[in-house]
C-alpha cells in the first residue's frame, strides 16, 4: 500500500464520521487510556472491521450489543510505516443502540470498503518509474529532456542578446533626441522596404505579361491545303481524317472571307455561334454560312471526337458543304 494514502484516508474517515464531536477521543492523538491499547497494522485493522461487520449483521440482542460496546476501545491505534494514527470509535458506539444497529453497521462497512479500495489502488513503487518513463516518452513530452551543450549555448546567447538590447534601450531612454531620431529612421526604413517589395511584385507581373503568348494564332494552312490533305486521306481510305481535314478547310475559308476571326483557341461550337454574315453581295446570294458549317461541325464531332466509323458518303457530303461555304473544288 502506498505510504501516504492510508494516513490521509484514516484521518479523513475519522473527521467525517465524528462530525462536530470534540474531546480527546476524536483527536488525531490518543488519550492516556489508549496508550496501552492494541496497535493494529493495516491487515489486522481490516480484519477487526470485518469481525464487527459480521457481528452487527442481523438483529443482535441487547446483551450482544452491550458486549460489542465494551469490546471496542475508545480509539483504534493503526500503525503504518510512517506513523501511528488514532481513529475514534465514537461514531460506532453512538450507532449501537438497543432499537437499531443500522448506523453502526453502515459506518463499519463504509470504513472497510474505503480502506480495501485504498489498498487496491495503491501504486507499487517498483512499477512507478517504468510507468513514468512511458508517459514521458509519449507525445507532448518530446522537449522534456536534460539540456545538452547546444541548448546551453543557445540559452547563453539569448540571455546575452537580451542584456545587450536592454542596455541599448536604457541608453536611448536617457537621450530623447536620439530616441526620436532612431524611431523616424526605423519608420523610413520600413516604408522603403514595403515600397521595394511592391515595386518588385509589379515588375515581375509586367515581365510575365510581356511574355504571355497571344490569344489568337494565324493558321499555318490555307483552306486549299486542308482540302488537299482531306483528299489524300480519302485516297488511302482514312475517311475519319478526311472528314476532320474537310472541317478545318471550311473554318479556314470562313476566316479568309471574314465570317470568322483568326483564333484557333475556339471550340467547334464556339465557331458555330460566332459565324457572321458574308462580306460581299456576290456571296450573299448563296446559302447561309451557318447551315453548312453546322453540318460540318456535327459530322466532325460525331466521327472525330465520338470516334464513330467514317464512310465515303460522309466525306462526299463534307465536300458538298464546303462548296456551300464558297470553296471551289477542282
Amino acid at each position: 500500500m502506498k505510504p501516504c494514502v492510508f494516513p490521509i484516508l484514516l484521518v479523513l474517515c475519522g473527521a467525517i464520521c465524528c462530525g462536530a464531536s470534540a474531546g480527546p477521543q476524536s483527536a488525531g492523538v490518543s488519550g492516556p487510556q489508549s496508550a496501552t491499547a492494541k496497535i493494529y497494522n493495516v491487515t489486522s485493522f481490516v480484519a477487526e472491521l470485518h469481525r464487527l461487520d459480521i457481528a452487527l449483521q442481523g438483529k443482535p440482542s441487547a446483551a450482544k450489543i452491550e458486549e460489542l460496546r465494551k469490546s471496542v476501545p475508545a480509539a483504534w491505534n493503526v500503525s503504518t510505516s510512517e506513523h501511528t494514527y488514532s481513529i475514534s470509535t465514537k461514531p460506532l458506539c453512538d450507532g449501537l443502540s438497543a432499537s437499531s444497529t443500522v448506523k453502526a453497521e453502515t459506518w463499519v462497512e463504509q470504513l472497510e470498503v474505503e480502506i480495501e479500495s485504498a489498498q487496491g489502488n495503491a501504486t507499487n513503487p517498483a512499477s512507478a518509474r517504468p510507468e513514468l518513463n512511458k508517459i514521458l516518452a509519449g507525445p507532448g513530452f518530446e522537449g522534456a529532456h536534460p539540456l545538452n551543450a547546444l541548448d546551453l549555448f543557445r540559452e547563453r546567447v539569448a540571455a546575452w542578446l537580451g542584456r545587450l538590447f536592454l542596455r541599448l534601450f536604457e541608453n536611448i531612454s536617457r537621450h530623447p533626441m536620439g530616441a526620436e531620431f532612431l524611431f523616424w529612421l526605423l519608420l523610413i526604413a520600413g516604408v522603403a522596404f514595403v515600397a521595394l517589395c511592391v515595386f518588385r511584385s509589379l515588375s515581375r507581373g509586367s515581365d510575365r505579361n510581356s511574355f504571355k503568348p497571344a490569344s489568337s494564332a494565324v493558321p499555318t494552312r490555307t483552306w486549299q491545303d486542308w482540302i488537299r490533305a482531306a483528299r489524300q486521306a480519302a485516297t488511302r481510305g482514312d475517311f475519319r481524317e478526311a472528314v476532320h481535314s474537310a472541317y478545318w478547310a471550311g473554318i479556314a475559308r470562313l476566316e479568309e472571307t471574314g465570317a470568322l476571326t483568326r483564333d484557333r483557341t475556339k471550340t467547334p461550337r464556339e465557331y458555330l455561334r460566332l459565324v457572321k454574315a458574308p462580306r460581299s453581295a456576290a456571296v450573299d446570294s448563296r446559302e447561309s454560312y451557318k447551315e453548312p458549317l453546322a453540318a460540318l461541325t456535327s459530322r466532325m464531332e460525331r466521327i472525330w471526337y465520338a470516334k464513330r466509323e467514317a464512310r465515303p458518303e460522309d466525306f462526299s457530303d463534307s465536300l458538298r458543304q464546303l462548296e456551300a461555304l464558297g470553296c471551289p473544288l477542282e
